[in-house]
């Protein structure tokens, strides 16, 4: 009889343990289900929201910069003076929504203190290539938090890293994106494809120069300690009432930069020589020297001369060159016109 009760017993219990995990199975999977369900409904919701942001005005935020003085006592000339300054920024919300709210929240600080960007420094500046700040967990460049958690993916890379003053996500790869940001302060076309670039400077191009100056080539560690005192949204009508000459200033740098800038040619362009234009004569670019093409065209240009007659200053420098010319065959010319071979003299 005891036998039958522990078995009896074992089995009931073999049954309750079967029961029990088989609730727990379903607890399990009401759970997925659930967190799908939510998951697909915050999906929902965000792609509705971002949708309403690509309808929206652009928004545009600020960054107060506060820069601390380096004196140098052996080089009072490399001294670092102080600063302060104001820089403001458009964000493509229309191309970018997702990166763009996520920059957007860490300036107003509406999620907390521990995702915001007062209080942070620049921690990398390279002269004449990137500004980098924005890792609010170690302030070094190793870390960062996003909104959207640890790091959220590449969003696209319709703008082009173009000019300076291009806003721009700093990863550590593909898809690792988080609450690091730089400032180009050139162009910087090789960045293009593997940095999601989300706003332009509008205003505070001065500042943007000097905290460009405040850096290292290299590894980037800034001479002084640059902070970001104050950020946040700024009123889009403000912005448009900004003047245009930042961009237009960013647009000269550009080309300054990038060698397009031309110095100016001596000759005005309706005198240079054009081989299509009927005017300038028929006569081949390989005929004549270059500077006497362009004395001819100007001379035509004044109406004074024939394409066949050089001014003053060609013929005679024709006339010595075949001096030369005849000095180096061994000889010269008489008064006559006529020229002997000179005698050599041997001693």
């Amino acid at each position: 009889k005891e036998a039958e009760q522990a078995a009896e017993e074992a089995k009931k219990l073999e049954e309750k343990r079967r029961k029990e995990a088989e609730e727990k199975a379903l607890e399990e999977a009401k759970k997925v289900t659930e967190a799908r369900r939510r998951e697909k409904q915050e999906k929902h919701a965000f792609e509705k929201r971002m949708e309403e942001f690509k309808n929206l005005p652009n928004p545009a935020v600020y960054l107060d910069i506060n820069a601390e003085g380096e004196n140098d006592p052996l080089r009072p000339a490399a001294s670092l003076k102080p600063f302060r300054g104001r820089l403001v920024f458009e964000l493509f919300r229309d191309i970018c929504p997702m990166t763009s709210e996520n920059f957007r929240k860490l300036c107003t600080g509406e999620l907390g203190p521990h995702l915001h960007l007062k209080g942070n420094e620049f921690h990398r500046i390279i002269p004449g290539f990137v500004a980098q700040a924005g890792d609010i967990t170690h302030g070094d460049g190793t870390g960062g938090m996003s909104i959207y958690g640890p790091s959220f993916a590449d969003e696209n890379f319709y703008h082009k890293h173009k000019w300076p003053g291009m806003l721009s996500m700093a990863n550590s790869g593909p898809d690792s994106n988080g609450s690091q940001f730089y400032i180009t302060l050139k162009k910087c076309p090789w960045l293009d494809g593997k940095h999601v670039v989300f706003g332009q400077i509008k205003d505070g191009m001065n500042t943007l120069l000097k905290i460009g100056k405040a850096g290292t080539k290299g590894d980037g560690d800034p001479k002084q300690r640059i902070k970001i005192v104050d950020c946040g949204q700024i009123d889009r009508e403000a912005v448009e009432s900004l003047r245009l000459e930042d961009r237009k200033k960013a647009r000269r740098m550009a080309r300054e930069m990038n060698g397009r800038r031309k110095s100016p040619s001596p000759i005005r362009k309706s005198e240079r020589w054009n081989p299509n234009n009927s005017k300038s004569g028929n006569f081949s670019k390989s005929s004549r020297h270059k500077s006497d093409l362009r004395n001819v065209e100007h001379d035509r240009s004044r109406g004074g001369r024939d394409r066949h007659h050089h001014d003053r200053r060609n013929r005679s420098r024709s006339r010595t060159r075949e001096r030369r010319r005849d000095r180096s065959r061994g000889r010269r010319k008489d008064d006559g016109g006529r020229s002997r071979r000179r005698r050599s003299h041997s001693r």
